[in-house]
């Protein structure tokens, strides 16, 4: 019995312990569809995602450029080149597409199946 509740313990920490990962995509003239994955510096808390749509004659291009933040507060402000959007979130790869498989999900639920495994 204290095997189980050490392992359980075990898995448990190191899923807590890890740092974040956001997506990150620099190119402010892309569409940011192919971003790469960062692990985030010390400091830095929350996934960001920074939307910017300007209307250009009767068209509109629209940026985006994600990664990680030390703090962040959800806005939506509009400027002299158009409308800048800004969310945050603070769990891994938080700052995808939506619709997309979030697998710290699968991660935080692995202790609990362990414990059920050898219980």
């Amino acid at each position: 019995m204290d095997l189980q509740i050490s392992v359980f313990l075990l898995f448990l920490l190191f899923t807590a312990g890890h740092s974040l990962s956001c997506y990150k995509c620099t190119d402010p003239i892309g569409s940011c569809a192919d971003p790469q994955v960062e692990t985030c510096l010390s400091g830095s808390y929350k996934c960001s995602t920074v939307t910017t749509v300007t209307q250009i004659g009767s068209g509109t291009v629209t940026s985006t450029v994600k990664g990680c933040a030390p703090d962040c507060e959800p806005s939506t402000k509009p400027t002299i080149i158009g409308t800048v959007s800004l969310q945050c979130c603070d769990s891994d790869l938080c700052n995808a597409a939506d619709g997309m498989c979030k697998g710290s999900f699968l991660l935080l639920l692995s202790p609990l199946f362990f414990y059920f495994l050898f219980h």
